[in-house]
């Protein structure tokens, strides 16, 4: 069971659905790490977390080039490394350098109350704000 199952009483569904722009805790503050992905998984999500510049990103699991997940995928620098086909992504704007059609998907994120919490509702390209 995930974070958020064991912190809400009913479904995500039943939370998505009726909340437009709401924001969910998915992880705590202290299980994002600098340099590491952290996998989040649950109703049909399936989200990496990490910190980068100061500051935490999250964005889905899935590599814009082949829909491959990118969970085993290194992290170098402030770039994400694709262990399928080695596409590198810029962490901080989402961009591939190889291929300027493709960019990460982010999810808006904030801090509350020692949580990470991410609004699922919305996806954006180009980096986090």
């Amino acid at each position: 069971m995930g974070l958020l199952s064991s912190l809400h009483s009913s479904s995500l569904t039943e939370h998505h659905c009726s909340s437009i722009l709401r924001f969910f805790p998915i992880a705590k503050l202290d299980e994002i790490t600098k340099g590491k992905l952290l996998l989040w998984e649950e109703d049909g999500y399936s989200l990496l977390l990490t910190q980068i510049a100061d500051q935490i990103i999250c964005f889905e699991n899935v590599c814009p080039h082949l829909g491959w997940p990118l969970d085993m995928s290194a992290v170098e620098e402030g770039l994400l490394i694709c262990p399928h086909h080695g596409f590198e992504f810029d962490l901080l704007s989402g961009a591939c350098p190889l291929a300027s059609e493709l960019s990460l998907r982010y999810f808006p994120v904030r801090e509350r109350d020692q949580y990470i919490e991410v609004q699922l509702n919305k996806v954006r390209v180009n980096g986090p704000d």
